[in-house]
């Protein structure tokens, strides 16, 4: 039953780890959202999808409210909740803003950025920061390591 869902918010943090991974393994900035309905329910799972796509906006929070305006219809969601791997940035915090998203979870917060001034605030799955920044540590290291070597290696996860 899906009451189990709204009961356990780490589990949907859980989940945006999961698809933070499946982007890193597609050799995209390792970030993932999910986002639930009012009740607990699932409207969208996606990670980061800005390389493949060619896509700027291609944020796995900006995917994951595009789909889920589409599912419901209404480019405003309210009553829902979004979870993400890592704290928005600024971009992203204004999307939030603007489709009304009632509750934001993170797992890690966002390394040497300021916050975006909005009166969004978010709640840290403190818990899972050492998974979430340890996704991205690895995905910059190999980045990094395929730089200094003079040969491109790809990001396997």
């Amino acid at each position: 039953m899906s009451r189990i869902w709204v009961e356990n918010p780490r589990a949907w943090s859980l989940l945006a780890l999961v698809a933070a991974a499946e982007a890193g393994a597609r050799a995209e900035i390792p970030v993932g959202a999910v986002l639930t309905d009012p009740v607990g329910r699932p409207l969208a799972l996606l990670g980061n999808r800005c390389v493949d796509s060619s896509d700027p906006l291609g944020h796995a929070e900006v995917r994951v409210l595009r789909l889920a305006a589409e599912r419901v219809g209404n480019y405003r969601l309210p009553g829902t909740r979004l979870t993400v791997s890592l704290e928005p940035c600024p971009m992203c915090r204004e999307a939030i803003t603007l489709a009304r998203i009632s509750e934001l979870r993170f797992a890690a917060p966002r390394p040497l950025e300021l916050p975006a001034a909005t009166t969004l605030s978010g709640f840290q799955e403190q818990q899972d920061a050492p998974v979430a920044l340890g996704l991205l540590q690895f995905f910059f290291g190999m980045k990094r390591a395929s730089l200094n070597c003079g040969v491109h290696c790809d990001v396997m996860v």
